[in-house]
């Protein structure tokens, strides 16, 4: 589901500007996406920002720079720095006044704290060597975007990395029409105003005319967040290829291989979790046969649903069986009730998704869920959700990207990385 597509934005930028960047890696290796402010001033120049991949950098760059301003910059840094390759995540930079190439950045992390920018600025006919320290800092950004086309065509990069993240919610990103405003609240690593690293996405807050007004925090700010809004409420998300199991469902363990929670060794794990009390209802996340209601091994109590096209639904732990083997069920009807049966340590779901014969990640589909917090984070969530939704709103109703103070947005939560 991740893009494997390379792209760099350009960004033309007045000198003598407070510039407000932002970059992201596309994926592991890949390149950056630049957001700015610009001012005016009386000199236009052009900074070119590139994110160095993980390998094979040398024929893109010299494709991106054009070859003679990229071998004279291999030059520069081999020569007067030592250096002979650049690492994998640094930021480098090319600014030019039309024909004219006016520096070379290259920014260089030595971890999540400090790092190097390394520059040759331009005298004359010749380039001087200036070094300058690096401090990295935690902070929390909001960016704003209004959307153009789409996001994913708008801001490729940053479309996957919320896209990852965002796991139950991620369909959202897709319904975005143009005109429409989406705002992310993001914490990470930033070398003042560039991104280095990305913790998590906070929150986001959505105005559009097709989707309508809302905003959405999270619970856990590290990796995957659980987005829900922070009212009392009962919103439905905007329909997705699933309806989501467990309504109000919080995922606590994913897709893949993890720590066994019986013996701590590694195993394989074919769907997700979602926590529940027990006989919380259970749905059809498709219409479909019912081809097993029974016990089934370690999952315990499991009913399988056949949706056609070699498409199957597995629904584990179950406490009660609410249909029978051969019934067809429809789209959200409640089959079951979440129980604690097989080989489980607490009351949940066990979700699975077959295709082919073969499992599949659940979170490779969209889902319609239900967005009140759950049963076990409810009050404490709108305590700490509260002040993010305030920001979040505050940057759609401006239409701006803006830095939080860290004061703010202090709690339990945020500690929890």
């Amino acid at each position: 589901m991740k893009s494997k597509v390379a792209i760099v934005l350009a960004i033309i930028v007045l000198a003598a500007l407070s510039v407000f960047g932002y970059y992201e890696s596309l994926k592991k290796d890949v390149n950056i996406n630049v957001g700015w402010d610009n001012k005016s001033g009386k000199r236009m120049t052009e900074t070119l920002h590139l994110q160095v991949p993980e390998a094979k950098y040398d024929d893109f760059f010299a494709e991106i720079l054009g070859s003679d301003t990229w071998e004279n910059a291999k030059k520069l840094y081999r020569k007067q720095a030592g250096l002979t390759k650049f690492m994998n995540g640094d930021v480098f930079s090319v600014t030019t006044a039309g024909n004219k190439t006016i520096s070379y950045d290259l920014h260089h992390y030595a971890n999540n704290s400090k790092g190097e920018k390394i520059s040759f600025v331009r005298h004359g006919h010749e380039y001087v060597r200036k070094n300058e320290p690096i401090k990295l800092e935690e902070k929390t950004m909001i960016r704003f975007y209004t959307v153009k086309r789409s996001l994913a065509e708008d801001d490729p990069q940053f479309y996957d990395i919320a896209k990852e993240r965002l796991i139950w919610d991620w369909g959202i990103l897709d319904k975005l029409k143009p005109g429409d405003s989406i705002a992310f609240m993001i914490k990470g690593i930033f070398d003042r105003d560039i991104l280095v690293k990305t913790y998590g996405i906070l929150g986001f807050s959505v105005k559009s005319e097709t989707l309508g007004d809302f905003t959405m925090t999270a619970f856990r700010d590290y990796i995957y967040g659980d987005y829900f809004v922070s009212g009392h409420t009962v919103v439905l998300s905007p329909p997705g290829f699933f309806r989501a199991p467990i309504d109000s469902g919080r995922i606590t363990s994913y897709y893949g291989t993890r720590k066994d929670p019986f013996n701590k060794h590694k195993k394989f794990h074919s769907g997700v979790d979602i926590l529940a009390k027990i006989d919380t209802p259970v749905r059809a996340a498709e219409s479909g046969r019912v081809i097993f209601a029974g016990e089934k091994g370690g999952l315990g109590n499991a009913i399988v649903v056949d949706h056609g096209n070699g498409l199957r639904t597995i629904y584990g732990h179950l406490n009660r069986f609410l249909t029978t083997n051969g019934r067809q069920v429809t789209r959200g009807e409640i089959i079951a009730g979440a129980g604690n049966t097989g080989r489980s340590t607490a009351p949940h779901l066990h979700f699975t998704v077959m295709q082919d014969g073969k499992t599949v990640d659940p979170l490779l589909y969209t889902y319609e869920r239900v967005w009140t917090a759950p049963f076990d984070i409810s009050g404490t969530f709108r305590t700490l959700s509260a002040e993010r939704t305030l920001q979040l709103e505050k940057a759609v109703d401006n239409k701006k990207s803006f830095f939080v103070k860290e004061n703010k947005l202090s709690s339990s939560a945020d500690k929890k990385r």
